[in-house]
């Protein structure tokens, strides 16, 4: 792994990543399939995350480290909302932000850079420091690195640029790629010290209950786990390069972290399905189990912690009703078995991204439900919206902010992010509150009467209309 760059290449260029698509699951995978995947653009963008809140996602997770957002205060607005949002309970990583004017955007704002270190150093007394570059700096040539090394000398901690520039790759989890490489850059120890039996638990933005309950489950095969970057510590992060093994709980958005911990610290990385689902579960363990001399252990943890899930099982609470997905890849394909393990029928899924490390999954969905299209797209309101119409699915199950909208059509609608799906009691937890919205539906009744926020001349369109092959 090249760690020369500042930050890694996109992952357009590395893996094919897609932001736009509407069309035949079989299609997408013969373009994959072949030596080259035509890329495609949106004419018209309602609302698209950027890198930029990735990676102040993930290095958020370190409770004892400052992060300076390098950039006018609009900038900030994204953490602001990582403070209140659900994922984020139990963190306590400050952030500031430069709150550059005009001038100093054209200008270089190098001098206040190194000033709100200073300052903030002196009060906050972090053990590091990460200096998370944004759109409006990246193009203004300021020194951030120069700054980065003269105050990491003069204060004693370790300060760490992230190359975020919003613009690098249309799809918004190459944020956590950038940060990933910038953290193992900066904080990986040069020389390892002896081989421990802790597992690194590799999670970015999984709500608390999920990794207490991977946490837990690794503890009952008798394992240590090393959670990280989620709610971690700089000593936790150094202690990665020591660990037996790293197990993702998400792999699209640690894979970059992984690879690069089994590269240069020889740490292997397991390339295993989300635990969501008896049967996703069921494999995650069997791959650590394996990877551990633990086979067995792994196989009677199953069956014990099976019990518990058997009652929501036989019961079938989906059973007949027609769901529609529109998740991060990993999640969607897993909570796509989940649904159907409930007695659910999966009608459609859209995902924020797709590229290569979702390939097996896209095959199992095009298995499982080869008459659908895929939809791929982050924070298209417009797009889903006019899908559903056609659609009409009985659930939809989201994690994106125009969940509302979707909601106006009257469709039952579940926000995952606020539900527990890891483990065991993830299947029992999810299956309780998708029939609890099930069994709840006056409140989308009473929003569908309501006039649709989009005019009907926009309605009338496709839902691919804006979706174009990029001309080369």
């Amino acid at each position: 792994m090249n760690l020369s760059g500042r930050s890694p290449a996109s992952r357009e260029k590395r893996l094919d990543t897609l932001s736009a698509y509407l069309g035949e699951t079989s299609a997408l995978l013969k373009e994959y399939e072949s030596t080259e995947v035509d890329q495609r653009i949106r004419t018209f963008s309602q609302s698209t995350p950027d890198d930029v809140l990735s990676a102040l996602k993930l290095l958020a997770g370190f409770r004892d480290a400052m992060t300076i957002i390098h950039g006018p205060r609009g900038c900030a607005a994204s953490s602001v909302q990582l403070a209140l949002a659900p994922a984020q309970e139990g963190r306590r990583g400050r952030w500031i932000v430069t709150n550059l004017n005009q001038r100093e955007t054209i200008m270089g704002s190098d001098n206040k850079l190194r000033e709100t270190v200073k300052a903030n150093y002196s009060r906050y007394a972090p053990k590091a420091i990460f200096i998370v570059a944004t759109p409006a700096v990246s193009i203004n040539n300021d020194d951030i690195q120069s700054v980065a090394n003269e105050l990491s000398d003069e204060l004693g901690v370790p300060i760490i640029p992230a190359y975020t520039s919003g613009f690098a790759s249309k799809a918004s989890v190459h944020g956590n790629d950038v940060a990933a490489h910038s953290l193992i850059k900066q904080l990986l120890p040069s020389t390892r010290g002896e081989r421990g039996e802790h597992v690194n638990l590799l999670s970015t933005t999984e709500l608390a209950s999920d990794c207490h309950e991977a946490e837990r489950l690794l503890v009952a095969l008798g394992l240590e786990s090393n959670t990280l970057p989620n709610a971690t510590s700089i000593e936790v992060f150094r202690r990665a390069a020591e660990a037996r093994l790293s197990v993702p709980l998400d792999y699209e958005a640690t894979t970059y972290l992984g690879n690069a911990l089994q590269e240069l610290a020889q740490v292997p990385y397991l390339t295993l399905p989300r635990p969501i689902g008896v049967v996703a579960t069921k494999q995650w363990l069997s791959g650590i189990g394996a990877a551990t001399d633990r086979v067995q252990e792994a196989l009677h943890l199953h069956i014990r912690e099976t019990v518990a899930a058997t009652a929501i099982l036989q019961s079938s609470p989906l059973r007949g009703v027609r769901v529609y997905l529109s998740l991060s890849p990993s999640t969607a394909l897993g909570v796509l078995d989940l649904v159907q393990e409930l007695g659910g029928e999966i009608v459609g899924i859209t995902v924020e991204h797709l590229d290569r490390l979702s390939l097996e999954g896209l095959r199992h969905y095009q298995q499982k439900a080869s008459a659908l299209h895929i939809h791929i797209g982050h924070g298209q309101g417009f797009e889903e919206v006019n899908l559903l119409r056609r659609i009409k699915p009985g659930l939809y199950v989201g994690s994106g902010s125009h969940i509302t909208q979707i909601a106006q059509l009257g469709i039952p609608s579940l926000y995952l992010p606020r539900i527990p799906i890891i483990g065991y009691r993830g299947v029992v937890s999810f299956a309780r509150e998708a029939s609890k919205v099930l069994r709840n539906q006056s409140f989308v009744a009473n929003l569908a009467k309501q006039d649709s926020v989009y005019l009907a001349s926009w309605l009338q369109r496709s839902p691919n209309w804006h979706i174009k092959q990029e001309v080369k």
